[in-house]
Protein backbone atom coordinates (compact mmCIF):
# COMPACT_ATOMS: atom_id res chain seq x y z
CA UNK A 1 0.00 0.00 0.00
CA UNK A 2 1.32 3.42 -0.90
CA UNK A 3 0.82 6.51 1.24
CA UNK A 4 -0.01 10.01 -0.01
CA UNK A 5 -0.48 13.14 2.10
CA UNK A 6 -2.66 16.13 1.28
CA UNK A 7 -4.83 18.66 3.10
CA UNK A 8 -3.74 17.27 6.45
CA UNK A 9 -5.01 13.76 5.63
CA UNK A 10 -3.35 10.45 4.86
CA UNK A 11 -4.51 8.70 1.70
CA UNK A 12 -3.89 4.98 1.45
CA UNK A 13 -4.07 3.55 -2.07
CA UNK A 14 -3.26 0.25 -3.66
CA UNK A 15 -0.08 0.34 -5.69
CA UNK A 16 -1.23 -1.58 -8.76
CA UNK A 17 -3.78 -0.98 -11.50
CA UNK A 18 -7.31 -2.36 -11.25
CA UNK A 19 -6.64 -4.61 -14.25
CA UNK A 20 -3.89 -6.46 -12.32
CA UNK A 21 -5.60 -9.72 -11.22
CA UNK A 22 -4.20 -9.39 -7.71
CA UNK A 23 -5.47 -5.84 -7.18
CA UNK A 24 -9.02 -6.67 -6.11
CA UNK A 25 -7.84 -8.88 -3.27
CA UNK A 26 -5.23 -6.35 -2.20
CA UNK A 27 -7.92 -3.66 -2.20
CA UNK A 28 -10.67 -5.52 -0.37
CA UNK A 29 -9.22 -8.43 1.65
CA UNK A 30 -9.32 -6.48 4.90
CA UNK A 31 -13.00 -5.50 4.55
CA UNK A 32 -14.52 -8.09 2.22
CA UNK A 33 -16.15 -10.39 4.78
CA UNK A 34 -17.47 -7.45 6.81
CA UNK A 35 -18.80 -5.37 3.90
CA UNK A 36 -20.42 -8.19 1.96
CA UNK A 37 -21.52 -10.59 4.71
CA UNK A 38 -25.20 -9.99 3.96
CA UNK A 39 -24.83 -10.18 0.17
CA UNK A 40 -24.63 -13.95 -0.12
CA UNK A 41 -26.85 -16.99 0.08
CA UNK A 42 -23.98 -19.15 1.26
CA UNK A 43 -26.16 -21.98 2.59
CA UNK A 44 -28.11 -22.21 -0.67
CA UNK A 45 -24.93 -22.12 -2.72
CA UNK A 46 -23.17 -24.80 -0.69
CA UNK A 47 -26.22 -27.08 -0.82
CA UNK A 48 -26.54 -26.71 -4.58
CA UNK A 49 -22.82 -27.02 -5.27
CA UNK A 50 -22.28 -30.03 -3.05
CA UNK A 51 -24.98 -31.89 -4.98
CA UNK A 52 -23.43 -30.92 -8.33
CA UNK A 53 -19.95 -31.92 -7.13
CA UNK A 54 -20.97 -35.52 -6.40
CA UNK A 55 -17.72 -37.03 -5.08
CA UNK A 56 -15.48 -34.22 -6.36
CA UNK A 57 -12.85 -32.95 -6.54
CA UNK A 58 -13.81 -29.25 -6.68
CA UNK A 59 -11.92 -26.21 -7.95
CA UNK A 60 -13.04 -22.74 -6.90
CA UNK A 61 -11.75 -19.86 -9.02
CA UNK A 62 -11.33 -16.71 -6.96
CA UNK A 63 -11.63 -18.61 -3.69
CA UNK A 64 -11.10 -15.45 -1.64
CA UNK A 65 -11.45 -15.96 2.10
CA UNK A 66 -13.10 -19.37 1.68
CA UNK A 67 -16.78 -18.51 2.09
CA UNK A 68 -17.80 -21.42 -0.18
CA UNK A 69 -14.66 -23.56 -0.18
CA UNK A 70 -14.53 -24.12 3.56
CA UNK A 71 -18.08 -25.47 4.02
CA UNK A 72 -17.72 -27.53 0.85
CA UNK A 73 -14.55 -29.08 2.24
CA UNK A 74 -16.39 -29.86 5.48
CA UNK A 75 -18.71 -32.13 3.49
CA UNK A 76 -15.70 -34.33 2.74
CA UNK A 77 -14.93 -33.01 -0.74
CA UNK A 78 -11.39 -32.37 -1.91
CA UNK A 79 -11.39 -28.61 -2.63
CA UNK A 80 -8.71 -26.60 -4.42
CA UNK A 81 -8.96 -22.82 -4.14
CA UNK A 82 -7.25 -20.63 -6.75
CA UNK A 83 -6.79 -16.90 -6.19
CA UNK A 84 -4.50 -14.19 -7.56
CA UNK A 85 -4.37 -12.40 -4.21
CA UNK A 86 -1.90 -13.41 -1.49
CA UNK A 87 -3.92 -11.26 0.90
CA UNK A 88 -7.12 -13.23 0.27
CA UNK A 89 -5.32 -16.57 0.55
CA UNK A 90 -3.76 -15.44 3.82
CA UNK A 91 -7.25 -14.76 5.19
CA UNK A 92 -8.36 -18.19 3.97
CA UNK A 93 -5.48 -19.96 5.67
CA UNK A 94 -6.15 -18.18 8.97
CA UNK A 95 -9.79 -19.34 8.82
CA UNK A 96 -8.83 -22.85 7.69
CA UNK A 97 -7.23 -24.19 10.86
CA UNK A 98 -7.50 -27.79 9.58
CA UNK A 99 -5.94 -27.01 6.16
CA UNK A 100 -9.03 -28.52 4.54
CA UNK A 101 -8.77 -26.37 1.39
CA UNK A 102 -5.72 -26.53 -0.89
CA UNK A 103 -4.74 -22.90 -1.63
CA UNK A 104 -3.17 -22.04 -4.98
CA UNK A 105 -1.80 -18.60 -5.82
CA UNK A 106 -2.38 -17.97 -9.53
CA UNK A 107 -4.27 -16.26 -12.31
CA UNK A 108 -7.60 -17.84 -13.24
CA UNK A 109 -7.06 -16.66 -16.83
CA UNK A 110 -4.17 -19.16 -16.87
CA UNK A 111 -5.58 -22.11 -14.95
CA UNK A 112 -3.35 -24.81 -16.40
CA UNK A 113 -0.07 -23.12 -15.56
CA UNK A 114 -1.34 -21.98 -12.17
CA UNK A 115 -2.32 -25.52 -11.16
CA UNK A 116 0.74 -27.11 -12.74
CA UNK A 117 3.07 -24.74 -10.89
CA UNK A 118 1.36 -25.83 -7.66
CA UNK A 119 1.69 -29.51 -8.68
CA UNK A 120 -2.09 -29.97 -8.79
CA UNK A 121 -2.82 -32.72 -11.31
CA UNK A 122 -6.55 -33.19 -10.63
CA UNK A 123 -9.35 -33.05 -13.12
CA UNK A 124 -12.48 -31.74 -11.46
CA UNK A 125 -16.12 -32.75 -11.23
CA UNK A 126 -17.03 -29.15 -10.41
CA UNK A 127 -15.40 -25.80 -11.14
CA UNK A 128 -16.97 -22.75 -9.46
CA UNK A 129 -16.60 -19.04 -10.07
CA UNK A 130 -19.05 -17.23 -7.78
CA UNK A 131 -20.33 -13.74 -6.98
CA UNK A 132 -19.18 -11.85 -10.12
CA UNK A 133 -15.57 -13.02 -9.77
CA UNK A 134 -15.36 -14.09 -13.42
CA UNK A 135 -16.17 -10.52 -14.44
CA UNK A 136 -13.07 -9.22 -12.64
CA UNK A 137 -11.02 -10.58 -15.54
CA UNK A 138 -9.43 -8.01 -17.83
CA UNK A 139 -11.59 -8.55 -20.91
CA UNK A 140 -13.47 -11.04 -23.06
CA UNK A 141 -10.26 -12.73 -24.23
CA UNK A 142 -9.25 -13.42 -20.63
CA UNK A 143 -12.77 -14.61 -19.81
CA UNK A 144 -12.75 -17.06 -22.72
CA UNK A 145 -9.27 -18.20 -21.75
CA UNK A 146 -10.50 -18.88 -18.21
CA UNK A 147 -13.43 -20.93 -19.49
CA UNK A 148 -11.14 -22.82 -21.86
CA UNK A 149 -8.79 -23.62 -18.99
CA UNK A 150 -11.77 -24.79 -16.95
CA UNK A 151 -12.87 -27.07 -19.78
CA UNK A 152 -9.41 -28.60 -20.00
CA UNK A 153 -9.44 -29.47 -16.28
CA UNK A 154 -13.03 -30.74 -16.23
CA UNK A 155 -13.97 -34.40 -15.94
CA UNK A 156 -16.22 -35.71 -18.76
CA UNK A 157 -19.27 -35.61 -16.46
CA UNK A 158 -18.18 -32.38 -14.77
CA UNK A 159 -19.83 -28.97 -14.59
CA UNK A 160 -18.68 -25.36 -14.55
CA UNK A 161 -20.86 -23.02 -12.46
CA UNK A 162 -20.78 -19.25 -12.89
CA UNK A 163 -22.64 -16.80 -10.63
CA UNK A 164 -22.80 -13.18 -11.80
CA UNK A 165 -25.00 -10.12 -12.02
CA UNK A 166 -27.09 -9.34 -15.09
CA UNK A 167 -25.90 -5.95 -16.36
CA UNK A 168 -28.17 -3.17 -17.52
CA UNK A 169 -27.93 -2.10 -21.15
CA UNK A 170 -24.56 -0.51 -21.81
CA UNK A 171 -26.25 2.58 -23.23
CA UNK A 172 -27.62 3.28 -19.74
CA UNK A 173 -24.22 3.14 -18.02
CA UNK A 174 -22.82 6.65 -17.43
CA UNK A 175 -19.33 7.38 -18.73
CA UNK A 176 -18.39 8.84 -15.33
CA UNK A 177 -20.19 8.67 -12.00
CA UNK A 178 -19.68 9.33 -8.29
CA UNK A 179 -22.22 7.96 -5.82
CA UNK A 180 -22.34 7.41 -2.05
CA UNK A 181 -22.28 3.74 -1.03
CA UNK A 182 -22.55 4.04 2.73
CA UNK A 183 -22.33 6.86 5.23
CA UNK A 184 -21.85 6.29 8.97
CA UNK A 185 -20.72 8.39 11.90
CA UNK A 186 -17.13 7.16 11.60
CA UNK A 187 -16.74 6.84 7.81
CA UNK A 188 -18.25 7.45 4.41
CA UNK A 189 -17.71 5.36 1.28
CA UNK A 190 -18.19 6.71 -2.23
CA UNK A 191 -17.97 4.80 -5.52
CA UNK A 192 -16.34 6.51 -8.48
CA UNK A 193 -16.65 4.80 -11.89
CA UNK A 194 -15.62 5.31 -15.47
CA UNK A 195 -17.05 3.17 -18.27
CA UNK A 196 -15.20 2.27 -21.45
CA UNK A 197 -17.84 1.27 -24.01
CA UNK A 198 -15.17 0.08 -26.45
CA UNK A 199 -13.89 -2.60 -24.07
CA UNK A 200 -17.10 -3.07 -22.02
CA UNK A 201 -15.10 -2.48 -18.86
CA UNK A 202 -16.27 -0.51 -15.86
CA UNK A 203 -13.35 0.76 -13.82
CA UNK A 204 -14.10 1.93 -10.31
CA UNK A 205 -12.74 3.01 -6.98
CA UNK A 206 -14.28 2.72 -3.55
CA UNK A 207 -13.20 5.91 -1.78
CA UNK A 208 -13.39 5.37 1.95
CA UNK A 209 -13.23 8.59 3.98
CA UNK A 210 -12.38 8.42 7.68
CA UNK A 211 -11.50 11.28 10.03
CA UNK A 212 -7.91 12.06 9.07
CA UNK A 213 -7.53 9.43 6.34
CA UNK A 214 -8.77 8.29 2.94
CA UNK A 215 -8.51 4.73 1.62
CA UNK A 216 -8.87 4.18 -2.14
CA UNK A 217 -9.78 0.68 -3.30
CA UNK A 218 -9.62 0.20 -7.11
CA UNK A 219 -11.51 -2.49 -9.02
CA UNK A 220 -12.62 -3.33 -12.53
CA UNK A 221 -15.59 -5.33 -13.81
CA UNK A 222 -16.43 -6.58 -17.30
CA UNK A 223 -19.96 -5.77 -18.43
CA UNK A 224 -20.90 -9.20 -19.74
CA UNK A 225 -24.46 -10.43 -20.17
CA UNK A 226 -25.63 -14.01 -20.40
CA UNK A 227 -25.55 -14.07 -24.21
CA UNK A 228 -21.91 -12.96 -24.26
CA UNK A 229 -21.06 -15.47 -21.55
CA UNK A 230 -22.74 -18.31 -23.45
CA UNK A 231 -20.83 -17.34 -26.60
CA UNK A 232 -17.51 -17.37 -24.75
CA UNK A 233 -18.40 -20.72 -23.19
CA UNK A 234 -19.19 -22.18 -26.62
CA UNK A 235 -15.82 -21.03 -27.92
CA UNK A 236 -14.20 -22.70 -24.90
CA UNK A 237 -15.97 -26.03 -25.49
CA UNK A 238 -18.79 -25.66 -22.97
CA UNK A 239 -22.56 -25.63 -23.38
CA UNK A 240 -25.21 -24.20 -21.09
CA UNK A 241 -27.34 -26.89 -19.43
CA UNK A 242 -29.29 -24.85 -16.83
CA UNK A 243 -29.67 -21.25 -15.70
CA UNK A 244 -31.38 -19.94 -12.58
CA UNK A 245 -31.84 -16.59 -10.89
CA UNK A 246 -30.36 -17.76 -7.60
CA UNK A 247 -28.94 -20.75 -5.74
CA UNK A 248 -32.33 -22.16 -4.76
CA UNK A 249 -33.31 -22.66 -8.40
CA UNK A 250 -35.69 -19.75 -9.03
CA UNK A 251 -36.49 -19.44 -12.75
CA UNK A 252 -34.30 -17.11 -14.79
CA UNK A 253 -36.38 -14.42 -16.50
CA UNK A 254 -35.94 -11.09 -18.27
CA UNK A 255 -36.36 -9.45 -14.86
CA UNK A 256 -33.61 -11.41 -13.14
CA UNK A 257 -30.86 -9.29 -11.59
CA UNK A 258 -28.41 -12.20 -11.29
CA UNK A 259 -27.84 -15.64 -12.76
CA UNK A 260 -26.40 -18.99 -11.76
CA UNK A 261 -25.33 -20.66 -15.00
CA UNK A 262 -24.30 -24.30 -15.25
CA UNK A 263 -22.16 -25.49 -18.17
CA UNK A 264 -21.17 -28.96 -19.34
CA UNK A 265 -18.43 -30.04 -21.75
CA UNK A 266 -19.43 -30.01 -25.39
CA UNK A 267 -19.66 -33.58 -26.63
Amino acid sequence: MGQHHYHGQTSSVTSSHASDPSTYGRSFADVYDHWYANSFDTDGAVDSLSRLAATGPVLELGVGTGRLALPLAKTGLRVVGLDASPEMLSKLQVADSNSSVIPVLGDMADIENSLSDAEIADSFSLIICAFNTLLNLGGFDALTQCLRGSRERLLPHGRVVIEAFVPIDQSAIPAISLTPARVASDAAVFIETTFNAMTSQLHGRHIEVHPGSVVVRPWSVLICGTNELDSAAKTAGLVLTERFSDWIGSPFTDESAAHVSIYAPTE
